[in-house]
């Protein structure tokens, strides 16, 4: 059995998180219901279903790693503070929390998070790279900046003198956050200008991954790699789809810099992690030319995660 790695998953609570996002993600979980022909009761759907999402205590991610067979997770925050508002506990805190955690487990794997136009952004990833170890960077450029601003370069380079992998999420996103901000272009400038730093674009861009796949496609000198995290649905609408993006991925820049995810907890009530994992390996019983080698397959689960984290 292939070694496990989640390269890319979230840690919550209700006061971590601006309350905006909650309103939004019920006001999604609702209508994706009316879709359904369910006549959903929002209220209900606030106050019961959204609180599944809140682990303060990072009990619940251990489980669900245990019981879906998963080896190692790398597990950060989030800052949306920005457009949306600030919440009760500042991005500092919710930094040093993740850091206090995984530092307490070996299969976890913590990244600093922070939006780059913050002013103490710099000094704030310094200090959780060189101090409070950890291993990377998140960013979350829906939040209103791009990759290749001057704020964002200003972290990039840190993370390349540091010799630390950057995951960027990439690929449309719901309202209130801006969408156009992570289109794949974006990623073009920063590989030219840092090739020699890891960064993962995650979700290989959702809807958008054939103008990331033109992007990779052209970048085989740099240390570009994706994750396919966030593609739980689709794979299961569109099966055929989620293959042919993960082989064009593969045969663009290699198995070994195309990783696992789930970007839970957002996607695990709906569609669990070990479904999740069950499609992902059904990639190597296909038999057409979308199927993946067995070998490949083992890079995808965690072989590639593997080298790039130094596990």
């Amino acid at each position: 059995m292939s070694h496990v790695v989640d390269v890319h998953s979230h840690w919550w609570a209700e006061d971590w998180i601006p309350e905006a996002y909650w309103e939004a993600m019920t006001d999604i979980i609702v209508r994706e219901m009316e879709k359904g022909g369910r006549d959903p009761d929002r209220q209900r759907v606030r106050e019961e279903y959204i609180p599944t999402y809140w682990d303060p205590t990072g009990e619940e991610l251990l489980e669900r790693m245990d019981e879906a067979g998963i080896d190692h997770q790398v597990v950060f925050g989030l800052d949306w503070g920005i457009p949306l508002g600030d919440p009760p506990l500042s991005v500092r805190e919710y930094n040093r929390k993740v850091a206090e955690f995984t530092g307490d487990h070996d299969e976890l794997t913590g990244f600093v998070t922070v939006d780059p136009r913050r002013d103490f952004a710099v000094e704030h990833v310094r200090t959780a790279l060189d101090d409070w170890g950890m291993s990377g960077l998140k960013l979350h450029p829906t939040s209103g900046f791009h990759l290749h601003d001057p704020e964002t370069y200003r972290l990039l380079q840190l993370c390349d003198e540091r010799d630390v992998p950057v995951l960027t999420d990439s690929g449309p996103i719901a309202a209130p956050l801006y969408s156009k901000y992570s289109h794949p272009t974006h990623v073009d400038e920063v590989v030219t200008d840092f090739p020699e730093l890891d960064l993962v674009v995650a979700h290989i861009s959702l809807g958008w991954w054939r103008d990331l796949l033109a992007v990779a496609d052209v970048n085989v000198n740099t240390r570009m790699r994706v994750d396919i995290s966030g593609w739980q649905g689709r794979a299961e609408e569109y099966p055929e789809e989620f293959a042919r993006a993960v082989r064009r991925f593969v045969d663009a820049l290699g198995a070994d810099r195309v990783h696992w995810g789930t970007d839970d907890p957002a996607f695990d009530a709906a569609y669990p992690k070990e479904e999740w994992l069950e499609a992902t390996r059904a990639l190597a019983d296909r038999e057409d030319e979308h199927a993946l080698t067995d070998a490949e397959l083992e890079q995808v689960l965690g072989g590639g995660a593997t080298e790039l984290l130094g596990l």
